[in-house]
């Protein structure tokens, strides 16, 4: 799988850009000229989703009312698929459609057209952030690979907000308990597929080999089943919520059996999401027998130099795309190699 092509237009701080880019491209250029704004558009791309803005209108130009990213994707079968996801505000509403060859396409057939995996500074976040950005994180890398599971996601996601609704009602004397049995077995159904992926996927990252440190991934899922849900009724009735299930699940970072969040540095923690993010590359590669787009932002900076080393062996491994900043501390070999592209202002030199 291999980006040949990005067009960008009124994204971020891009009123219009197209790239071409290579085997192995370094986008490098002072901070705050748009280089990790670059790479979110190429994750945009592939996904449908920022993994830093709050909401997607932020991603248009400031003044516009519409963005649009395009890229031409070539398979490893040299087969071509252009992708195009538009952006427009109308009415004071936001909305998004995406296309594959000129097609329109919901999310859930567009995503896997462009795999790709990330790593960024706030990425540390998994690590000592909420459980929610961390189930987030685990849903975007699999369903990236995986349509049942974006779409067990999906039903389980109706089947937990439909069954909150019939637990407000039941409180209030207006339903039925047995009204619940629906939406339960719905929800146990989707969610037991849930579970058993993401257990899958934690089985096979721990296996991989480790460069970094004796780093693992510690699941904790909370199961749903017939027998825990009559155990959990009368709380969730008091407080009209589903309290078991898949949206509760967890996983916590290790280093030699310690969480990483309570008993780690920073330079640990940082570490250990490189580690995962090169253990989702081997996981990706496998499930589907394709190597995905590696986006690392910033990566020289957040890491000492046997790091930077094992990372420059592994990038040309598959299509790598790096941003760095101007004078930073890179190896003269390695710039030999690459594609070098500059960012200043949103706007690319070669």
């Amino acid at each position: 799988m291999f980006l040949k092509n990005l067009k960008l237009t009124n994204f971020r701080n891009y009123s219009s850009l197209e790239l071409n880019f290579s085997q192995t491209t370094l986008l490098i250029g002072r901070n705050a000229q748009g280089k990790s704004n670059l790479l979110e558009a190429i994750y945009f791309l592939s996904t449908t989703k920022s993994p830093k803005a709050e909401k997607d209108s932020q991603l248009i130009k400031q003044g516009q009312d519409f963005c649009r990213v395009e890229g031409l994707v070539e398979s490893d079968q040299e087969e071509k698929t252009n992708l195009e996801i538009v952006m427009q505000i109308q009415q004071a509403q936001l909305f998004k459609r995406t296309k594959v060859n000129g097609v329109p396409r919901r999310v859930t057939d567009y995503m896997g057209n462009l795999v790709t995996v990330l790593f960024s500074p706030e990425d540390i976040l998994l690590v000592i952030g909420s459980p929610s950005l961390r189930r987030w994180h685990v849903d975007i890398t699999l369903a990236q690979v995986d349509k049942s599971y974006k779409r067990a996601i999906s039903e389980y996601s109706e089947a937990i907000a439909s069954r909150n609704k019939v637990l407000k009602r039941i409180k209030e004397g207006t339903s039925r308990v047995d009204e619940l049995d629906f939406w339960s077995d719905r929800a146990i159904e989707s969610g037991q597929i849930i579970s058993k992926k993401r257990r899958d996927f934690f089985e096979f990252i721990n296996t991989v080999e480790k460069r970094f440190g004796e780093f693992s991934y510690l699941y904790k899922p909370s199961e749903v089943d017939k027998e825990r849900l009559r155990e959990y009724l009368s709380r969730e009735i008091a407080s009209t919520n589903s309290l078991i299930g898949p949206h509760r699940d967890d996983f916590i970072f290790r280093l030699n059996g310690l969480d990483l969040a309570y008993f780690g540095s920073r330079g640990e923690q940082r570490t250990a999401v490189l580690d995962l993010k090169l253990s989702e590359v081997a996981f990706i590669t496998k499930s589907q027998n394709s190597k995905p787009l590696l986006l690392l932002d910033d990566i020289f900076s957040e890491l000492d130099t046997d790091h930077r080393e094992h990372v420059i062996s592994v990038v040309s491994n598959q299509q790598t795309i790096i941003s760095a900043v101007e004078n930073e501390v890179i190896p003269d070999e390695f710039l030999k190699s690459v594609q070098l592209i500059k960012i200043e202002e949103g706007t690319a030199t070669f």
